[in-house]
């Protein structure tokens, strides 16, 4: 069973080590195309349509059929991206070295905002809108929010007050917080997926080919656990830890991509598993097909079934790696904690095998004491 166990241990350090090479680059794609950021703006213009939907302003609903009126949510230009915008350059929601950076640009802050809730949302209304009465107790959103006008001109809606805003928000914000994370997390997945075929093509990871190698070579497995406590310290560092959220992810930086590529290179290339093209097996197949080898010759069947093979191991891998880090992570703990308990148990049988042992090697000894005569 042991040779067993540590070809798991050691194949799911491997994947370990891959998966966080590609969480790396997942996150550096994420940051850089600021996923959060777009996300958030839908979610933002969602919200101001459905609140001008919900009240049937006569530019979202047409009046007579109840139906989305033909120009609603059309162009970057509109009501209600003035209103995304606004809201997310408001200096509530920047530091100041993000501001100086920007400048004053809304469209350029709003991407610098991966978060807002309710609170924040209906602050930011509460400190733009106007009074329209002599005590300041009704107060509307500015007409530039929700009214596009027809020529440029723009008008309050009587509707669109600040209570009425404020409660729709307080109704309708967590339903649409929720969608919203819920489209970022089946973007970061399929992000994943992505990158991790990527990954498996560039580096020619044929996992049905590592696993047979480790399988058969103990140096190789050996090789792969000493480096346990690195890549384990690498994770913690670069913050993956078990059961992770998809929405949780770190924020790597391009010096964390450079650092998991020679971690990745460095412990794949030094296990000797066939991994990349330069030692690949299915190409030395194809060598020995064309008689470029000294090998064997294959058969045409025979190559087909190689390649077959080869490509199902590429189509495993891919999806191993899709799984993400804290997947392999809680993996690998497991693994430990069964290689120790196994360990430990081996240790209990072969103590409790040599105590009868010596037993019954002392009693003939006594006896032997209490026969001798005086």
């Amino acid at each position: 069973m042991i040779p067993l166990l540590e070809t798991a241990l050691a194949f799911a350090l491997i994947m370990l080590t891959a998966s966080l090479f590609v969480s790396a680059v997942v996150q550096v794609i994420i940051n850089v195309g600021r996923y959060r950021s777009c996300v958030l703006i839908h979610m933002l213009r969602s919200l101001i349509h459905g609140f001008r939907t919900f009240h049937r302003d006569p530019e979202v609903v047409d009046p007579v059929t109840g139906r989305p009126a033909p120009d609603a949510l059309s162009g970057d230009e509109s009501c209600e991206m003035r209103f995304v915008h606004e809201v997310l350059a408001d200096p509530v929601l920047h530091a100041r070295s993000a501001k100086l950076v920007a400048g004053s640009d809304p469209a350029r802050l709003a991407l610098l905002v991966e978060y807002i809730d309710a609170d924040d949302l209906i602050s930011i209304a509460a400190g733009a809108s106007v009074a329209v009465d002599a005590e300041g107790r009704e107060r509307l959103l500015p007409g530039r929010w929700v009214s596009c006008g027809q020529g440029g001109a723009v008008e309050t809606k009587r509707y669109a007050t600040l209570d009425q805003f404020s409660a729709y928000v307080r109704r309708w914000f967590p339903t649409l917080e929720g969608t919203a994370s819920q489209t970022f997390k089946q973007r970061a997945r399929q992000l994943t997926l992505l990158v991790s075929m990527m990954v498996v093509l560039l580096f020619n990871f044929d996992g049905f080919r590592v696993l047979a190698r480790l399988h058969e070579n103990g140096a190789s497995r050996a090789q792969i656990i000493a480096q346990e406590d690195t890549v384990t310290t690498t994770a913690a560092r670069l913050g993956e830890r078990p059961q992770r959220a998809p929405d949780e992810l770190r924020d790597a930086t391009l010096e964390d991509f450079r650092l998991e590529m020679q971690k990745a290179a460095t412990v794949l290339d030094e296990a000797n598993l066939g991994i990349g093209w330069q030692e690949s097996w299915i190409v030395a197949r194809f060598c020995a097909y064309r008689g470029d080898s000294a090998a064997a010759s294959p058969t045409a069947l025979q190559l087909a079934r190689d390649t077959l093979f080869w490509l199902a191991g590429l189509a495993f891998s891919c999806g191993m790696l899709s799984l993400g880090a804290p997947f392999w992570v809680t993996t690998f703990s497991r693994l430990i904690q069964m290689r120790n308990e196994v360990q430990h148990r081996k240790r209990q049988e072969s103590a409790s095998g040599a105590r009868p042992a010596s037993g019954a090697l002392a009693l003939p000894a006594r006896e032997r004491a209490v026969a001798r005569p005086s």
